[in-house]
């Protein structure tokens, strides 16, 4: 490996004086020539960093590819490889970019569309990621690894139907696919099953309990009698008619000398005045009582107590 990179090292040196001789516009040509004459060892590197990656030895395949990002950047292969273990480690942002600028030097690969879809569903950009899954699909038709991660990702967005549809047209037995489409058959039975629940709840009318006199659980109480209340009616008799009285003429104030009321608690109203009447005679003065009401005696003064609803604990 330090071989390969001090031979990189010469060479990317000289395409750099190279590139300082050209002219501005010719800058792409030199870097895609410099990049043209890396040695053979390339392709070798490239092949350990995705031995290790397929592996599960993402730490060991990102470092050998971050050096090769150093001198190959613009090799589509090298920048698919580091993308791709930069999302199996969960750096979805940072893969998404690198995955794109793979893209646009590679179109035809289909491995890195199937990641950046993979970098998408991570980022939660199902949309993107649906995009990117029709892309590999199109230059890869009936891909396992595609369908399998485009699945995955239907699941992500509650489309298990979909999810169950796609696994099952595989017919595959890979542990991954079998697995998955198990999961979402899992997922699509628990849905169901809620569904059917909350429709019957909506469609079950209120339940009430009816007392019928066959129900031998139900003790009717006996209406208690009463001697003096005379037959009872039922609710389907025809109604009274009422009873036509006269009207009560109303006691005249010189007929109430002739009941036994006390005169004192007899108010007589006020005759009105009217000037062409002429003048009005007032009644005799009433006699004073016998018994004159004796002037109480005074009295010392006293505290009076405050109601009892105003008393505290201390009075």
């Amino acid at each position: 490996m330090n071989r390969f990179l001090t031979c990189t090292s010469v060479i990317a040196l000289c395409a750099v004086s190279a590139a300082s001789m050209a002219y501005a516009g010719d800058a792409k040509p030199a870097a895609a020539a410099a990049t043209a004459s890396l040695p053979d060892t390339l392709n070798g590197e490239i092949q350990r960093a995705k031995d290790l990656r397929q592996k599960g030895q993402f730490a060991e395949a990102s470092k050998a590819l971050r050096q090769l990002m150093l001198v190959a950047s613009n090799d589509p292969r090298v920048a698919g490889e580091y993308g791709k273990v930069l999302a199996q480690q969960g750096y979805a942002k940072d893969a998404v970019a690198v995955l794109s600028k793979a893209v646009q030097l590679s179109g035809s690969d289909w491995t890195l569309y199937s990641a950046l879809g993979v970098a998408y569903d991570q980022l939660d950009e199902h949309e993107n990621a649906r995009k990117s899954y029709d892309h590999a699909l199109a230059l890869k038709p009936g891909e396992l690894s595609v369908v399998n991660n485009y699945a995955v990702s239907r699941m992500l967005t509650g489309d298990y139907d979909g999810a169950v549809q796609m696994l099952s047209q595989l017919h595959s037995s890979d542990p991954k696919v079998v697995a998955n489409l198990s999961k979402a058959e899992e997922l699509k039975a628990v849905r169901t099953q809620k569904a059917a629940a909350v429709q019957a709840q909506v469609k079950a009318p209120a339940s009430t309990t009816v007392a019928t006199k066959t129900d031998p659980n139900v003790v009717m109480q006996k209406v208690p009698s009463d001697p003096h209340a005379g037959p009872v009616r039922s609710a389907k008799g025809a109604p009274r008619a009422l009873e036509n009285k006269a009207p009560m003429k109303p006691v005249l104030a010189a007929e109430a000398t002739k009941l036994d009321v006390n005169p004192k608690s007899i108010v007589m109203q006020k005759v009105p005045s009217d000037p062409l009447a002429g003048p009005v005679k007032t009644a005799a003065s009433t006699p004073k009582a016998n018994h004159p009401v004796e002037v109480a005696k005074a009295t010392p003064k006293t505290k009076t107590p405050p109601p009892p609803s105003l008393r505290t604990a201390s009075d």
